[in-house]
């Protein structure tokens, strides 16, 4: 920052504007000498420093990299997808499951196969398939 004192107004107000490129502390130097030369200004000297990077002003330190934890280590160590199991036959189509379990037909329509020969053909009728 060089001595203010001996700097014209123009000059001056050539500091203060936002385009200068001066920084924050040379700026306010520049609006004291000019207010001390002309007396009370229309403007502060907050609104000639908006958007200028002052000297003291530091980025907050950013945080370091998070470590994995252990489930994300577990999650990682899976391979690939699970495998679809067999999960037994209804309605003549096969049926195929993530977690076990099966299939059966409906307990009421193997009763009504079974309950003689106007059942069975009830049965087919429904299923679409033979005994």
């Amino acid at each position: 920052m060089s001595d203010m004192s001996k700097k014209t107004i123009k000059e001056l107000e050539d500091i203060i504007q936002a385009s200068s490129g001066a920084d924050a502390k040379t700026a306010r130097a520049a609006y004291n000498e000019i207010e001390k030369r002309k007396g009370p200004l229309d403007f502060t000297v907050t609104m000639i420093l908006g958007g200028r990077k002052s000297e003291n002003t530091k980025a907050p330190p950013k945080a370091p990299p998070k470590k994995p934890t252990e489930k994300i280590k577990k999650m990682k160590l899976k391979e690939g997808k699970t495998k679809m199991a067999y999960g037994g036959m209804s309605g003549g189509k096969k049926h195929m499951y993530v977690a076990g379990g099966s299939v059966t037909d409906n307990p009421g329509l193997l009763a009504l196969k079974g309950s003689g020969a106007k059942g069975m053909e009830a049965y087919k009728k429904i299923t679409g398939k033979d005994g």
